[in-house]
């Protein structure tokens, strides 16, 4: 047995990624990880009693190389009594059918078609040097503390036994035990981001350090550790905080900010979303002011000061129809009380000017207050008043050719205010089309 076989199996015991009479798929590409990793579990199918299903996927990105490498693996396959199974997608038009990239597209395809043969277990190649790769990638991308854990060896049913073999130890395994494998030919492609930091940058960063692998793994390895304390003391904040999906913001605030941040993580994700660091920092704002913050589409995150939740806004102003009454002014003083019950807007009829529109508040609609004396916005006015960001646009604001003159249930215009001048009372209910 060879020390990196030896290496595999502490992996894989460490990880308990295995169980005897397991059905395992594996993703074999024909490279040299993929090729190590069927070589090794055709070496411990006898021993461990597994069921192997060898799973190729044909992207359609490299012509005649990339169906020749799938016949490569068949042949594999075949001379070594191993069950196959090759997807053929044409990835690029697929992923530009779906709006996606073509690396994204290729991902999602590979793993549905991995899933869906139902095995119990579902082997990728995945190694140290790719753990190393997509770290550095996230890093250059701005990412958080989250991102630094890497590629975990175990994911639900899906494992990774050479994760802690460097792309080094697989191509000498490969040479010294004679298991063959294709090359892709795009693998020198410095355009690619992974190539990139694969071909060059890691070569750079090993002048530094021969050992450099070898020593970010223990940075992933420390990442992983604070990870895991962090998010545990996020999900008992998670859980003092939230109540009727809400998250109490002083119970909150009371936090420190990489548990708050952490909290608010999973409140967005119990409701069907997915934070990313720019949309994460905008919500957390909003723990100190009244407002709210665009997620996605109509999907905001709603502060009131004292809870945050998460909603759908209709962003479309609301159509309103109405019916109409005017009394005389005696009647009105006879039968007020009747009559304010009846109806959502009462005013003097004769202080309006020109037709009467009844809408959604507008940018920069204002009102003086019939008993405040004094002029503000409406958005200040809501404030005050503690209406939801998301209901503000189905109260009906009633206006005349010159402006404001109520807000449906809350106030009434200085200008058309009743006094003892008034003859006339005009009367409106109002109904949402």
């Amino acid at each position: 047995m060879s020390e990196i076989t030896i290496k595999i199996d502490k992996t894989v015991e460490k990880f308990n990624m295995l169980q005897r009479g397991d059905t395992v798929a594996i993703g074999v590409s024909g490279g040299a990880d993929s090729m190590l990793l069927l070589s090794y579990f055709l070496n411990k199918r006898s021993e461990l009693d597994l069921k192997l299903i060898v799973l190729n996927v044909e992207h359609g990105i490299r012509g005649e190389e990339s169906k020749a490498d799938s016949a490569f693996v068949e042949a594999f396959c075949k001379e070594n009594n191993a069950e196959f199974h090759c997807l053929r997608i044409n990835a690029p038009q697929l992923a530009k059918n779906a709006g996606e990239g073509v690396e994204e597209y290729s991902r999602k395809r590979r793993y549905q078609f991995f899933e869906s043969f139902g095995a119990d277990k579902v082997a990728t190649a995945h190694n140290l040097s790719d753990n190393v790769e997509t770290v550095l990638f996230r890093l250059s991308r701005g990412t958080s503390l989250k991102g630094c854990k890497g590629i975990p060896a175990v994911r639900g049913n899906i494992i990774r036994p050479l994760i802690e073999l460097s792309s080094e130890e697989i191509r000498r395994e490969c040479s010294e035990q004679e298991i063959p494998f294709v090359v892709d030919s795009t693998n020198s492609d410095n355009s690619y981001s992974r190539n990139y930091i694969r071909n060059v940058i890691i070569p750079d960063f090993k002048k530094l350090n021969p050992s450099f692998e070898s020593a970010f793994e223990r940075f992933i390895a420390s990442a992983k550790e604070d990870s895991a304390y962090l998010e545990g003391n996020a999900q008992k904040c998670f859980s003092e905080c939230y109540k009727d999906n809400m998250l109490d913001i002083q119970k909150l605030k009371a936090h420190n900010p990489a548990i708050i941040k952490r909290a608010i993580v999973l409140f967005a994700e119990k409701n069907g979303c997915n934070l990313d660091e720019l949309h994460l920092n905008g919500v957390y704002e909003l723990l100190g002011k009244r407002g709210k913050y665009q997620i996605k589409n109509n999907l905001f995150a709603i502060s009131d000061l004292k809870r945050l939740r998460i909603d759908e806004i209709n962003s479309e102003s609301k159509n309103f129809s109405y019916d109409k009454r005017i009394v005389d002014i005696n009647i009105f003083l006879n039968k007020c009380e009747l009559l304010t019950k009846e109806f959502d807007f009462y005013c003097d009829c004769d202080k309006i000017s020109g037709d009467i529109t009844i809408r959604s508040r507008k940018e920069g609609d204002s009102i003086s207050h019939e008993k405040r004396k004094c002029t503000k916005t409406l958005k200040k006015l809501f404030n005050e008043l503690k209406i939801p960001e998301d209901k503000r646009l189905s109260v009906p604001v009633i206006a005349d050719e010159k402006g404001v003159i109520g807000v449906a249930g809350f106030c009434r215009d200085e200008r058309v205010r009743i006094d003892n001048k008034t003859k006339n009372v005009l009367f409106i209910r109002i109904t949402e089309d």
